[in-house]
């Protein structure tokens, strides 16, 4: 039998003794399907945090991993919900791995995903023309190749008026508390991949080489490392304002939550029904229902009470404390005037409550 990858392990780390967890939903987490259901699943199987972690990830990849860590019983049926939990055998092999491999823990990909994402190519490229300008070299090919990013860049220059070699040796001493302030693994990894005067970044393949990682556990320290990075920004931002200001205009860029949210969002904050809403947008009530589902999981600091009344609130949770598991048709059989979204929302909220 094939020996387990650092993916085999990850995802069954994805997985609880206590709680089965559905084989597909796992997979639409990972790859960031962002439907109302997934959304909803993400934040109950506590899996928010690797929300579209692996937006590529093949399917049958994927599930030929499950299956090895099925054959190997590390992963048990529960026949009376089809779904997948942590045997102690699996409990003990992955936390085994894992002592001597890297597992993330800054990451909170739903949230945060895409800005990372575009604050770390934002950052490679402004370092790399920053280190042009201190050598006075004017002849080199952008590593970033998106007009929109090389655009963004010349205008923070611009934003920024001091002298540019000055505006070079300071952004060079934030690096240097950046890296200070990293773990010296994730310090390594992330220097390595800054390209600057006379230095290219070295490749992912020159990266598993010189760190003796699988290529996937380089790309989750990679990852992890941003993440860790936008937290040293938030702690310290009077320490590091070049860098701070790069990733908040990212911030203001790249919000996670899906345009047509958004819209619904601002509709609310401005005293909108949910049927006025939808008649306005010319969308479905279920659709709005969705984008509210959506708000509350990507906002906790969201006021549900433009939606759910204070009351009805207090009595879901209380009847969700009295029955965890109680269906909404079970709920509605005594309480036929609550509505699923609220019944979604209240779990939503005890979920957070509990952890």
């Amino acid at each position: 039998m094939d020996q387990l990858s650092y993916l085999d392990h990850f995802y069954l780390s994805l997985f609880s003794t206590k709680q089965s967890k559905k084989m597909s939903t796992i997979y639409h987490i990972l790859t960031g399907k962002k439907t109302a259901s997934i959304l909803y699943s993400a934040e109950k199987y506590q899996l928010t945090h690797f929300f579209a972690l692996f937006s590529k990830l093949d399917r049958n990849q994927f599930n030929n991993s499950i299956q090895k860590l099925i054959n190997l019983n590390t992963l048990l049926l529960a026949e009376e919900t089809q779904e997948y939990y942590l045997s102690e055998n699996g409990k003990n092999k992955q936390s085994e791995f894992f002592s001597e491999h890297y597992y993330p823990k800054e990451l909170n990909h739903l949230k945060d995903g895409l800005v990372l994402i575009h604050f770390w190519r934002t950052l490679q490229l402004v370092t790399q023309v920053l280190s042009e300008i201190r050598y006075k070299n004017k002849q080199y090919i952008p590593i970033e190749k998106e007009w929109e990013k090389q655009n963004w860049v010349k205008q923070w220059f611009k934003n920024n008026a001091m002298n540019k070699d000055q505006l070079a040796l300071d952004f060079g001493q934030e690096w240097i508390i950046i890296l200070n302030d990293l773990p010296e693994l994730n310090a390594e990894i992330i220097a390595a991949n800054l390209t600057g005067h006379s230095n290219t970044g070295k490749t992912k393949n020159q990266l598993v080489e010189a760190f003796k990682k699988e290529s996937s556990e380089i790309s989750i320290i990679e990852l992890d490392s941003i993440a860790w990075i936008t937290k040293i920004l938030k702690k310290h931002p009077e320490k590091i304002p070049l860098f701070y200001s790069v990733y908040n205009e990212m911030l203001h860029l790249y919000d996670g939550t899906t345009k047509s949210a958004l819209l619904t969002k601002r509709y609310l904050l401005n005293g909108y029904s949910l049927a006025e809403i939808a008649a306005q947008r010319q969308l479905k009530e279920s659709t709005i229902n969705e984008h509210v589902i959506e708000i509350s999981i990507m906002d906790p600091l969201f006021d549900l009470s433009v939606v759910l009344p204070s009351e009805k609130l207090k009595k879901l949770k209380h009847l969700l404390s009295e029955n965890p598991t109680i269906t909404y048709q079970e709920l509605i059989k005594k309480n036929p005037e609550i509505l699923f979204l609220w019944y979604r929302l209240a779990q939503i909220e005890r979920n957070r409550d509990s952890d």
